[in-house]
């Protein structure tokens, strides 16, 4: 959570809302006559105060706009048991005003600025919007800078900013390389999680002559072992800096502790801690081997369901279960929330 004091909230206008897929929107502000109060920070973040909750519900999102861009945007994922993304994807409409506390940001240092540098971002799922604005910058700072982007999804639809991100491959100081669980790239180095070793590896696969700096935004697991790989490549504390993209840029209500998973399926067990303030249970299973045919990822497909025989969970929408099969214990990942410190679930067999 973000502490510390943020200053006074001014009004914005929302001057654009353009979708950029089902579940993620890009929203461009107008701050009007208080312009002069919304800088542009590189991997900084505005906080809406938003009107969906008694009292107002404070949300932050990444500033994602170019450095000489008029006007500041956000992109925002909705995400499970998320109101505050759900209200910006759901309401949010041209000319609506309300009020925001203007820019803040302490992830890239100014003093980075200072001599050419080649930049290593490492980014998982939404992570990506801080370190976009990060790379727009580094590349206008100076005109030796490089810029070196992996982006870890679990698909290529996944991939927020896409076609953003395609042009900025073709630039030739910028290389964009992604990496993808479902395993369905060419080169195996970009195939899987980027785990530990995998860090090593992209670590040592650049090539440049300007000293390399890193940068990790994105799920606790992810930035955790991109740190500790990192470290294991002996790269310099003070060359590097990472950032949970929740705490901050997001600002969140209390959250369940860790719980420890164990999911059965086709007599397959696994085990694994998780974080529900870092993913979606549903994201979480399936990363870690759980074969899900998920169509839908709001309670009406009901591919994603499991019956909990340890712990309990709370769901949000359950449109496809029966009322038996509530009372049974069933639930559906892309809407369950661990209640309980240990939950286990069982797939049907064939499922």
């Amino acid at each position: 959570m973000v502490t510390g004091t943020m200053g006074s909230p001014t009004t914005i206008r929302i001057h654009r809302v353009e979708r950029l897929n089902a579940k993620a929107v890009r929203v461009t502000l107008d701050p009007g006559e208080n312009k002069d109060l919304w800088p542009n920070i590189p991997g900084g973040y505005l906080t809406f105060c938003l009107p969906c909750g008694d009292p107002v519900m404070h949300r932050s999102y990444s500033l994602v706009q170019a450095p000489d861009a008029p006007l500041p945007q956000v992109v925002v994922k909705e995400v499970a048991s998320g109101k505050g993304s759900a209200f910006i994807n759901r309401h949010f409409k041209e000319g609506l005003e309300l009020m925001a506390y203007p820019p803040k940001g302490r992830l890239y240092p100014s003093e980075w600025d200072d001599a050419p540098q080649h930049l290593v971002l490492f980014a998982g799922g939404t992570g990506i919007t801080p370190l976009y604005s990060v790379l727009q910058h580094v590349i206008q700072v100076h005109p030796e800078n490089e810029v070196t982007l992996f982006y870890g999804n679990r698909t290529f639809q996944d991939i927020l900013l896409r076609q953003e991100l395609e042009s900025w491959g073709e630039h030739p100081r910028v290389i964009v390389r992604h990496v993808l669980s479902d395993g369905s790239l060419d080169d195996d180095l970009y195939n899987g999680r980027i785990t530990e070793s995998k860090t090593e590896k992209l670590w040592h696969s650049i090539q440049s002559s300007l000293p390399k700096k890193a940068i990790v935004c994105g799920p606790k697991g992810m930035r955790l072992a991109v740190l500790q790989g990192l470290g294991n490549c002996n790269v310099p504390a003070e060359h590097i800096r990472g950032e949970d993209f929740q705490h901050p840029p997001h600002l969140k209500d209390p959250l369940n502790s860790t719980c420890w998973i164990t999911a059965k399926q086709n007599g397959n067990v696994i085990q694994f801690p998780y974080e529900p303030s870092e993913e979606e249970l549903i994201d979480a299973l399936m990363e870690r081997g759980i074969q899900i045919a998920s169509t839908c990822r709001g309670g009406v497909c009901g591919n994603c369901r499991a019956t909990v025989t340890q712990g309990k969970a709370r769901v949000e929408h359950s449109y496809s279960l029966t009322d038996d099969e509530c009372r049974q214990g069933v639930v559906l990942c892309c809407q369950a929330r661990p209640d309980t410190s240990d939950l286990h679930l069982e797939f049907k067999a064939g499922q």
